[in-house]
């Protein structure tokens, strides 16, 4: 007899007939005779007694091909590396490369076929291709380890199968699954010598849901017997089966699997199988499959003419029965094998091959079928696929999947690590992806401002404009390690991706300016899921003022305000002085002089007395919110440096007094005949500014729509007479 395995390693596609037990004494008989479970074990006992490192070579090699039979992978893999150690020829090594894919070790697959391209240099095509298909396959995978990219789900149907093969499911009436199964109640008391499992048989099983199955029984009919019977197809009506027979107990003859077809007679019985004769019968031929209208039979033949390895032909019904069997082309078959073609309800192909780029054995595809031709095939990808063999597919119609959230779903078989025999039957369920929370981009600028005088910081302010080259720095609120640093370019703005619920202070910086920060949260901003929620902040720097020979360099802020004729500051000052702590915060190298200043009213000494009273105060408010006092000094200048307007003031009465105009008390006097207009300009002179130490810079506060008049109380007098 002949059996026939059409890969190297994987399950047995039952075209394969038995051989009965012979009296073997040899690993290699054993392994000519495809017991590769003997064959293993007398090899091992053998290696030791080769007398050359070469035979040692080619025994640790026919070793790995008897475990790659049976496909265990992982001792099939060592033994053709010890066989490449050994010097055995480089197909070793290759067939070492394609364990490690099997395996889904594909990162040391792709070493191994570098490895083997060092010796056999022609075949960099073929290994670059193999090479890609290692690395399309890490990236699958990795996409749905995702949870936001993960649209797949498998699971093992444990109600279908057993301890040994249980494959290639088939809808069948009543909602009821047929498939292929060698567990041990199968027909007949022999044990196939290839896998030691018993003989297929067909199996039916009655569906309670998607994935749910009573237990599984032999399909009534005269279609199992002692040997090989399996991979069914029935016609669209269920009243024809066509399925593959593989062996005799004639010990005489070759027995190769051929295509049977049988007819449902009605309740319950079933016509004689007839082989249908597409080939001569010294040509395997098995796993039929009717397309939707059922006037075409597909099928997969091992003919010595066709593209290589197992390809899948079809033939058409005709008024006799059926036509020649033709090939259905290289877009579909490749010097490797393509088996277990099937359609789904749409009428959508698919198969398996080794031929086309995969992850490894045999990968389920998917094509197009229209006119006779095929077109856009298609890797179904993982983990429908994995470093396995993966085949056998059978698509659930859309119309008997109820949960909304499914997209499609299937069975397959698979021989992956995890199941519960040879090859076991999978479920698989597409769904529509899991969408990932909202996504906050933080949006922002971080720009200078542009004044009316350049060279006068207290001037108006007219606009602002990006900042090229400013640094940025993202901290959470209240804290100082960096979540994210960077440089604006042109156009001064910046995005970057944040979380939600959360405060963050976003810092600028540029030379020329003081470093200041802005806090923006993304807390109460409800977004839906997938969305992308976008945050904005600007950030605009204060330049830094330049002494120049004729101007000093001074910038104004709010008013700072006292009690009348006392030191103490006054709750309305608390906010700018805040602001003045980060600001000295924010740039932790420079030191500062508080200058306070009075009106002219009242003795020179003792305005000076009050003003250095009130620089004090404003050292002691920064110390208490954590300014160093190192960094501090305090100066009272009393009445002795009356403001000078940076703008044209309007006063009380709407009268203009022009810019640049400075404060002294004889120009306060001549408004003396108005109350509101004099009060207002000495209110201006008591002011508090700071210097930054080592230079001119000023910061002072005198602006005036938020200055406060701070009225003098009804009996008061000045006519004292103007004395140090």
């Amino acid at each position: 007899m002949k059996e026939l395995r059409w890969l190297g390693f994987g399950m047995v596609f039952l075209l394969a007939a038995c051989t009965w037990s012979e009296n073997i004494q040899d690993g290699q008989t054993a392994y000519n005779l495809k017991k590769y479970s003997l064959a293993t074990e007398l090899l091992q006992k053998e290696i030791d007694h080769a007398e050359t490192p070469y035979d040692k070579g080619k025994i640790a090699y026919l070793i790995g091909e008897s475990y790659a039979a049976n496909n265990q992978y992982e001792q099939a893999g060592n033994w053709y590396y010890k066989a490449s150690d050994y010097g055995y020829e480089s197909i070793a090594l290759l067939k070492y490369a394609y364990m490690l894919k099997a395996q889904e070790k594909y990162d040391d697959a792709i070493k191994a076929f570098d490895t083997y391209l060092q010796e056999e240099p022609y075949r960099r095509p073929e290994m670059t291709m193999e090479k890609n298909a290692c690395a399309q396959a890490i990236d699958w995978m990795n996409r749905q380890e995702n949870e936001y990219e993960r649209d797949t789900y498998v699971e093992n149907v444990g109600a279908l199968n057993s301890s040994g093969a249980d494959f290639y499911p088939v809808a069948y009436r009543n909602n009821t699954l047929v498939f292929t199964s060698s567990r041990s109640t199968s027909t007949g008391d022999k044990q196939d010598t290839w896998t030691g499992d018993k003989f297929y048989d067909l199996y039916i099983a009655t569906s309670r849901g998607i994935g749910i199955f009573d237990q599984p029984e032999l399909f009534t009919g005269p279609f199992n017997t002692p040997f090989n019977d399996g991979t069914p197809a029935f016609s669209p009506d269920f009243n024809e089966l066509y399925f593959v027979r593989c062996g005799t107990d004639n010990r005489k003859t070759d027995d190769y699997c051929g295509l049977y077809m049988s007819e449902y007679l009605g309740d319950g019985a079933w016509s004689d199988p007839q082989i249908l004769p597409f080939f001569i019968d010294s040509m395997n031929v098995g796993t039929p499959c009717l397309s939707p209208d059922g006037q075409t039979l597909f099928f997969a033949a091992m003919d010595p003419d066709g593209n290589g390895g197992a390809d899948i032909y079809y033939s058409k019904k005709n008024d006799g029965g059926w036509d020649a069997a033709v090939n259905a082309g290289n877009v579909i078959n490749t010097p490797g094998n393509e088996v277990f073609p099937s359609f789904d309800d749409k009428g959508n192909f698919y198969f398996a091959s080794d031929g086309h780029p995969g992850m490894g054995g045999l990968d389920i595809f998917s094509a197009s079928w229209k006119n006779g031709k095929f077109s856009n095939v298609r890797n179904m990808e993982y983990p429908i696929n994995s470093g396995a063999d993966d085949f056998g597919l059978m698509m659930i119609p859309a119309s008997e999947i109820h949960s909304a959230d499914t997209l499609s779903a299937g069975y397959f078989t698979s021989n992956r690590k995890g199941g519960k025999g040879d090859d076991d039957i999978y479920l698989f369920t597409k769904k529509k992806k899991k969408l990932p929370p909202p996504v906050f981009v933080l949006h922002g600028t971080i720009s200078g401002k542009v004044y009316a005088d350049s060279l006068d910081v207290n001037s108006p302010v007219i606009d602002t404009v990006p900042m090229a080259g400013a640094s940025g720095i993202l901290t959470h609120a209240g804290m100082d390690t960096p979540l994210a640093k960077w440089t604006v370019q042109d156009a001064g703005t910046f995005s970057i991706h944040v979380d939600s619920l959360t405060d963050y202070r976003v810092q600028g910086s540029m030379n020329g300016y003081f470093n200041h920060s802005e806090n923006v949260t993304t807390r109460g901003i409800k977004g839906i899921a997938g969305d992308t929620m976008h945050v904005y902040v600007d950030v605009v720097l204060d330049k830094i003022p330049v002494a120049t020979a004729d101007k000093g360099a001074e910038i104004k802020l709010n008013n700072i305000y006292y009690d009348y004729n006392d030191s103490s500051l006054r709750a309305e000052s608390f906010p700018e002085l805040d602001k003045l702590v980060i600001l000295l915060k924010e740039n932790p190298d420079i030191h500062i002089q508080i200058n306070a200043h009075t009106d002219a009213r009242g003795k020179d000494s003792y305005n000076e007395r009050l003003s250095r009273g009130r620089a004090n105060s404003v050292v002691a408010y920064l110390v208490e919110k954590g300014i160093d006092s190192a960094r501090l000094s305090a100066h009272g200048y009393g009445e002795s440096s009356p403001s000078i307007l940076s703008t044209d003031l309007v006063l009380p009465d709407s009268t203009i007094v022009p810019k640049g105009t400075q404060l002294t008390e004889a120009f306060i006097n001549t408004y003396k005949k108005n109350k509101d207009n004099f009060e207002f300009l000495h209110q201006l002179n008591r002011r508090t500014t700071f210097n930054v130490t080592g230079s001119t810079i000023k910061i002072e506060s005198e602006d005036k729509k938020d200055i406060e008049i701070d009225q003098k109380p009804e009996d008061f007098r000045d006519d004292t007479p103007k004395q140090d």
